[in-house]
């Protein structure tokens, strides 16, 4: 006898939880690559450049009803300490309109600009390794039909999506656009006895060297040997008709 009832009760409990039937949302930025550069998953901004983010999302259902929509929000924050570096409501935070609906999927979009507070500018990521940024672009919603507890849901499993960002100057985004530039690796090495960068095969064209800044610091007709002792000492990007070479000097 208590067998039998030990499988009722268990019979029991899943179909309560079977009946609930959750939905969970979902939530996508859908021109994400756009902003990103060979390949990274971080997102690359200039300071003060006006953006448009493209959203597709569904609302799911909870308890068999379907949630509702409060809210779509976005703004950039320090990805270290989580406080806001921009974005605070009035200075740059955006809200989303709350887009058209086909087939379930919600759509929408808006225009972001990169600036900090009172339009402050957003320090370059690479002009001080202790600054970095990420997009916190989340929905908030309604459960419908709860009987107990808040129903606003802001972001949650499924409804936000929290990229990390890289505030670049044009310069550096120029070098980083380079076609195959993580692939496309020169046959060459710095020399610290002749003070040059060598390189091994014979390439044609002009030649560039960039700072981590992104600035052309140095340019020429490539040759096989490169002087640059003009550099100061640092990490710089040589980049050639033939490939692309990293070295410090």
């Amino acid at each position: 006898m208590k067998k039998i009832t030990f499988l009722l009760f268990i019979s029991i409990f899943s179909m309560n939880v079977f009946a609930q039937d959750p939905v969970g949302v979902t939530f996508d930025i859908t021109n994400k690559a756009d902003f990103q550069l060979n390949g990274e998953t971080e997102l690359t901004f200039k300071p003060g450049q006006t953006v448009t983010f493209n959203i597709e999302y569904t609302l799911g259902t909870t308890n068999g009803n379907p949630n509702t929509l409060f809210f779509l929000f976005a703004r950039i924050e320090n990805a270290v300490s989580a406080t806001m570096n921009a974005g605070a409501e009035g200075a740059g935070a955006l809200f989303f309109g709350a887009g058209t609906e086909s087939g379930g999927v919600w759509t929408t979009s808006a225009t972001y600009t990169m600036e900090g507070d009172a339009g402050a500018t957003l320090p370059l990521t690479s002009a001080d390794p202790t600054v970095g940024y990420r997009m916190n672009i989340y929905m908030a919603y309604y459960k419908e039909g709860l009987t107990d507890g808040p129903n606003q849901v802001y972001g949650g499993f499924g409804g936000a999506d929290q990229p990390d960002v890289f505030i670049r100057s044009q310069g550096e985004i120029d070098v980083l656009s380079i076609e195959n530039f993580n692939k496309t690796k020169l046959s060459a090495f710095y020399s610290a006895n002749r003070d040059a960068v060598v390189v091994k095969d014979h390439i044609e064209g002009d030649f560039s060297i960039y700072n981590l800044m992104g600035q052309a610091v140095l340019e020429g007709k490539t040759s096989n040997e490169i002087n640059v002792e003009s550099l100061k000492t640092g990490l710089y990007i040589l980049a050639t008709e033939g490939g692309t070479l990293k070295f410090v000097r």
